[in-house]
Parts: structure tokens; C-alpha cells; sequence
């Protein structure tokens, strides 16, 4: 199969859609398959030898890692030309922004049918637009109209997870298919922990890792709230914060209002290869999101063999398994994540639990889905 895929996020950008895309594109790649990446980036290009083909975009002015493509790109023939050029027989859009409507013209111009995956909780990222209430709901009205028009245009709707179904299943007559994004597990099963202890300088002590975006709707400042509270009852453990993102500086203004800068360590960005090391130097993962549509570092840290302790919210409950592979905790209530936090970190004997549940989202397995999906409309 030939398909076309168009995301208005993509390197060096990096989140969770982008982790799904390079997941999925591994593996489909190796079966034989070929991919045609539609993308913003720093200018007009045809990577034709990698099958990229980027579009000018600017940095979003609230968070600079991601860039949007010029309006006036949609009037232009080029993307009609090359999808043309390419003989696809799927588009699969990733985005219902710019990047996405690139993907329905597309689709009607050719008809080639088209297909979309629901990745991430808009609305709550509306804040990122105005900080007025009565403006972030006149956004959310207006997303909720957009993604009705967006998705009649769709042959097949994908959501990674019963969650993410459950919030758009109103928004469409259609059906919504589950797909997780699936992982590498041979990669996540082994790491040199100590390897990244001596990167950060933490020789002993319990280590709570954080993986993903810092971004307000991840729910951090929870964990700055709860640290005192785990600190009494463990007054060695380390808070290592994995990622980068536009609530870095507050977040690190609260630890130092908190005087625990001795409990938190901020790696900034770490490389992919590096990843599975500071799963495996840590004791417990800790993640009070509210806004996974899946929450693919906590299967990561689950194949590394890492209970999981977090939000009783949304996709998180379908992962954590509540007293098995992890525990689950009140979203809003730091006084439950600290506890539920030292119970993991006395607890013991939950790894091969954890690795085993990580087994059902395989990369392997979710591509067997997601190929089957797509060779349903052809």
C-alpha cells in the first residue's frame, strides 16, 4: 500500500503524536508498505528520497516547538499534484488543522479515501489561544462544529482508546475505531539505569520519573503539591522530570517557591535512545495528566517493568491496572498521589505484571490493526 499521512506536528518537534508516527511508520515501512509524510516545516520542500514534503510554517507565538502552516497554502495546486504524482490508496490525516484539511482536499480531489485519528484532547489546549473564559468557550463551540464538519468528510475514524471514543462519538454518525499506538518492547525491556544515574547525578535514592510535554493540562504542578508530602515519609527520593515544554519556567518557579530544588532534576529534552535508561534507573513512573486520549510513556514504563502510578482519568484507567500494574489516584488530590505514590515505591514485585500488560499494545499487534483498517476501504 501506498499511503499518505498528514500531521501538523513533526520533527524536532516531539510529542505523543509524533512518537505514534514514527511507531507506526517503523513497522508498516518494514512490511513492505510506503508512507508519504505531509508536514510543516521551515520551508516549502520536496524530500522525495525520504517521501517528506514539507510546508512553510510559522512557530505558534504561546509555544514556538510548533509551527503552523500558511492558510494561503490551501489555495495552492500542490498538494493536489503530488498526492496525484504518487498513486495513494489511503490518506490518513493526523490533524484536523491546516496539515488536515491539506489531507481532505486531497481525498475529494482524488477520491481516495480518508482517514482520521483522533490523538488529542483540543479543547483543553484552548487556553494556549486566550486566557478569557467566555473566549475559551466561544473556542470550544466552534472546535466541536469543526470536528462535525471534519469528520462527515472522513471514510473511517480512528481513537486509541475507549476514552478518546467516548468524547468524539457524539460529533459523528460514524464508527470510531480503536487503535492504540503501539511500542517497541524488545527496546523498553532493557536499559543501563545506572548509565543515567551518573548522568544526573543521583548515585542513591528512590527515583519518581516523569516522562512528556510540561505543559499546564499534564497536571505537574500536582506532583510539586504532593513532593512535600511523599518527602516525609521518603526524604531521599528525586523527582526526575523527562521533556520540555512552554510550563517548564513556572513549574520550576513552584519548586523553588517549595525550596525543593534538591528533589526535582529537569533533564530538559532526552534523546530517544537514551529513554530506555531512565526508564530503568528509576523506581516508580508517576503521571497526574488529565489529558491522554492514551498515555504511551506509561506503556513504555511498563515494558521497562516500572509500576505506574497515575491519573484516574480518561485513557489512564484502560492502562493501570489499580493495585496490579500500578494504582490509580484522584486527579485533583495531592494527599492521594503522594500516598498512592509511596505505596508503589514500597510495593515491590509488580515489574513482570507491568511488562506483561505493556505486551497488549505491541507494535506489532497495533499495526496488524491499523493495516487491516486501512485495507477495509480498499
Amino acid at each position: 500500500m501506498k499511503i499518505a499521512w498528514f500531521t501538523d506536528t513533526w520533527l524536532p518537534t516531539r510529542d505523543g503524536v509524533v512518537t505514534s508516527l514514527l511507531s507506526f511508520k517503523d513497522e508498516i515501512e518494514k512490511r513492505g508498505n510506503e508512507i508519504y509524510l505531509f508536514v510543516p516545516g521551515k520551508s516549502d520542500k520536496d524530500d522525495f528520497d525520504n517521501r517528506i514534503f514539507y510546508y512553510r510554517a510559522k512557530p505558534f507565538r504561546k509555544y514556538p516547538n510548533y509551527r503552523v502552516a500558511r492558510i494561503r497554502s490551501l489555495f495552492g495546486s500542490r498538494t493536489k499534484k503530488l498526492i496525484g504524482k504518487m498513486d495513494i490508496d489511503i490518506i490518513h490525516s493526523h490533524s484536523p488543522v491546516l496539515m488536515g484539511v491539506h489531507g481532505v482536499i486531497a481525498s475529494h480531489y482524488h477520491s481516495i479515501p480518508l482517514v482520521f485519528t483522533y490523538h488529542t484532547f483540543l479543547g483543553d489546549s484552548v487556553y494556549l489561544l486566550s486566557s478569557s473564559p467566555p473566549i475559551q468557550h466561544a473556542a470550544r463551540k466552534l472546535l466541536r462544529t469543526w470536528l462535525k464538519w471534519y469528520f462527515r468528510r472522513c471514510s473511517g475514524i480512528i481513537a486509541p482508546s475507549r476514552a478518546a471514543r467516548g468524547e468524539i462519538k457524539e460529533l459523528t454518525d460514524g464508527e470510531i475505531e480503536i487503535i492504540p499506538t503501539g511500542i517497541d518492547m524488545e527496546r523498553f525491556a532493557h536499559g543501563d539505569g545506572k548509565k543515567a544515574r551518573d548522568e544526573i547525578g543521583v548515585e542513591n535514592g528512590k527515583i519518581i520519573l516523569h516522562v512528556g510535554r510540561i505543559v499546564k493540562e499534564k497536571n505537574l504542578d500536582l506532583m510539586v503539591e504532593a513532593a512535600p508530602l511523599l518527602l516525609e515519609k521518603i526524604p531521599d527520593a528525586i523527582f526526575v522530570i523527562v521533556g520540555e515544554g512552554p510550563h517548564a519556567d513556572e513549574l520550576k518557579q513552584k519548586v523553588r517557591d517549595a525550596s525543593l530544588e534538591n528533589n526535582f532534576i529537569f533533564t530538559g529534552f532526552v534523546e530517544d535512545e537514551k529513554l530506555p535508561d531512565y526508564y530503568h534507573a528509576a523506581d516508580i513512573f508517576a503521571f497526574p495528566s488529565k489529558y491522554e486520549t492514551q498515555g504511551i510513556v506509561a506503556v513504555e514504563a511498563m515494558a521497562a517493568g516500572l509500576p505506574v502510578v497515575a491519573a484516574n482519568v480518561r485513557s489512564l484507567p484502560e492502562i493501570v491496572e489499580n493495585g496490579k500494574t500500578g494504582f490509580l489516584f484522584d486527579a485533583d488530590d495531592a494527599h492521594d498521589f503522594a500516598e498512592k505514590m509511596i505505596v508503589a515505591l514500597d510495593s515491590g514485585g509488580m515489574g513482570e505484571e507491568a511488562r506483561k500488560a505493556a505486551g497488549r499494545y505491541s507494535i506489532q499487534k497495533c499495526t496488524d490493526m491499523l493495516l487491516s483498517f486501512y485495507e477495509g476501504f480498499l
